[in-house]
């Protein structure tokens, strides 16, 4: 099987010839430091020295590596900064409507704080969201794609508006405004979804062969809303987009979805991504889901990646494989994303350890 058609098995829930190996995202340094240094490198190479199967993130295109999340949040000057990306960039995601904060020890962005806090600030959508029509983004991205695909899988990024609109109202406001004025909170999440169905229909024309959905919706404990939160709040936005997508997708979001699941799982999403260690039992979802859905990630990015032996990446690498790949309807990958703060000789490991395990008898 090629690379592609591994990926594509697995999101049908069948069993390719070996477990695929997908990231939602390699932070650009990391990049960097796996290819020696250079910044000139394709995502085709990158997929090859770590054996991966498919990509659809951003590359440093022989520039400084930069954090992926400043791309996407340059405020005002945002809009010339989407239509006429500068670097190899697979995201079509909106700008963060927040102010933004920069680490002045390693240059990564972060929200400070939301903006979209009443409705007078309604306005700012004019301000930071660009044309979902566009041309030039697809255009330059299907150059990319077709200059760089070779038989790897590739994915588009999008945000179904979830994690949009807790980001740009804070979670804070949010939530008090789900009592005070709850038409605000709809508002502000049927825009974001609004713009991100008009992305996908563009999508949908394009070469990639799965969309990966970003919208986090929990912590370690459990969703920022119960069921019945989600259902009026956020489930009737976020279908705007899903029903759109007329290719496989898989939907990510960090912490406890035990208790959203059953909900989430009618939006149609193929997989759930990354299932992570310290929130989820990947056994459980397996036993539970795994009928319903492919199950992607669980290698630990709280402590194994960026802190552990690598014998410690081995061994949990051999034992997702076995227990969770059985039968098919897995894709292995890290708990979320490979950070720049993952020791890099734990990146090779589990480059290795996956080779080593990942066929099919």
């Amino acid at each position: 099987m090629t690379p592609r058609e591994r990926v594509l098995t697995a999101l049908k829930r069948g069993q390719p010839d070996m477990v695929p190996w997908i990231e939602n995202d390699i932070e650009e340094e990391m990049q960097v430091r796996v290819m020696g240094g250079r910044t000139d490198f394709t995502p085709g190479e990158l997929c090859r020295a770590l054996g991966m199967d498919g990509f659809g993130y951003h590359f440093p295109s022989g520039s400084r590596a930069s954090d992926g999340q400043s791309i996407q949040t340059t405020g005002t000057s945002g809009k010339e900064a989407w239509y006429h990306p500068q670097r190899i960039t697979f995201d079509f995601t909106p700008p963060w409507i927040a102010e933004m904060g920069t680490d002045p020890s390693d240059g990564r962005t972060y929200v400070k704080h939301g903006l979209l806090t009443s409705r007078d600030a309604l306005e700012l959508f004019d301000r930071f969201l660009p044309d979902p029509d566009h041309p030039a983004r697809y255009e330059k991205v299907a150059e990319w794609i077709e200059k760089y695909r070779e038989d790897y899988a590739v994915f588009a990024r999008i945000r179904l508006g979830g994690a949009s609109t807790f980001e740009s109202m804070g979670l804070d406001v949010f939530s008090i405004m789900m009592y005070d004025d709850p038409d605000l909170v709809k508002e502000v999440h049927r825009r974001f979804s609004e713009w991100s169905a008009r992305v996908v229909q563009h999508l949908n024309k394009m070469d990639f062969d799965f969309i990966w959905a970003n919208d986090d919706h929990a912590d370690n404990k459990m969703p920022w809303v119960s069921m019945e939160m989600w259902e009026e709040f956020m489930k009737p936005y976020q279908m705007l987009v899903a029903n759109e997508i007329r290719k496989p997708w898989i939907f990510h979001s960090d912490g406890n979805l035990f208790p959203l699941l059953d909900g989430l799982l009618t939006l149609g999403m193929n997989a759930i991504h990354p299932v992570q260690p310290a929130a989820m039992d990947i056994n459980r979802l397996k036993e539970r889901y795994g009928d319903k859905v492919c199950i992607v990630g669980n290698i630990d990015l709280d402590y194994t990646l960026p802190r552990g032996t690598e014998a410690e990446v081995e061994a949990e690498v051999r034992d997702r494989i076995e227990k969770v790949g059985k039968g098919g309807g897995y894709m292995i990958s890290s708990a979320n994303s490979i950070t720049d703060y993952c020791k890099l000789e734990n990146v090779w490991a589990m480059s290795r350890a996956i080779d080593k395990y990942r066929r099919y008898a």
